[in-house]
């Protein structure tokens, strides 16, 4: 199965299994609250036709879902997409490419799309305190993929960097990393 079609499977899957309603409940129950308080663990709008033809399979995204939240990964609305220069430390480009915000990682960082290529990257300006080289820290050809494999994927643990360079593992006690899980949309960090 290609990553278009494993993402509109997922994405169908997660509505027709009550998953929104079933995390709120969780969230709700919960003793304390979980790692990443303030944001939507799942949130998926009704899809949309796009107002213009979007690059790396964004289009194909609004067409499932106009916004989504996935553990901390908010794709926007296509109203809020908008420019954004990827910059390294010393403030200058991280190379010549146009860059589109199409949404957010948790607090700090962003989702960024190559607007000529489609390439996805999770980007990070505050990578110089983590002691990391590069402000990307993940990669992906494009949107389909970063959803089927990162937003609602094994790979989810890589938003917050490199595993063995995070300080905690936050993803123990993550409610969205533990439902995908329970679900089947992960196994043993591969997906089925």
């Amino acid at each position: 199965m290609n990553h278009r079609d494993a993402m509109a499977r997922k994405i169908a899957l997660l509505r027709s299994t009550g998953a929104v309603e079933e995390l709120e409940r969780r969230w709700e129950d919960a003793d304390e609250d979980p790692p990443y308080a303030t944001y939507a663990v799942l949130e998926i709008a009704d899809g949309a036709e796009p107002a213009r033809a979007w690059p790396g399979g964004l289009d194909e995204f609004y067409r499932l879902t106009a916004a989504a939240s996935f553990g901390g990964v908010d794709v926007r609305p296509e109203d809020q997409v908008a420019p954004q220069r990827a910059v390294d430390a010393a403030g200058e480009p991280i190379d010549d490419r146009p860059w589109l915000r199409i949404g957010d990682i948790g607090y700090e960082d962003a989702l960024l799309m190559d607007e000529a290529s489609g390439e996805v990257i999770v980007y990070t300006d505050s990578y110089v305190k983590y002691g990391w080289v590069s402000p990307v820290v993940l990669t992906c050809a494009d949107v389909p993929e970063f959803i089927d494999t990162v937003a609602i994927g094994p790979r989810h643990k890589e938003i917050r960097g490199p595993l063995d360079r995070q300080r905690e593992p936050w993803w123990e006690t993550d409610p969205w990393i533990a439902y995908m899980a329970e679900a089947g949309l992960t196994e043993g960090g591969e997906e089925r």
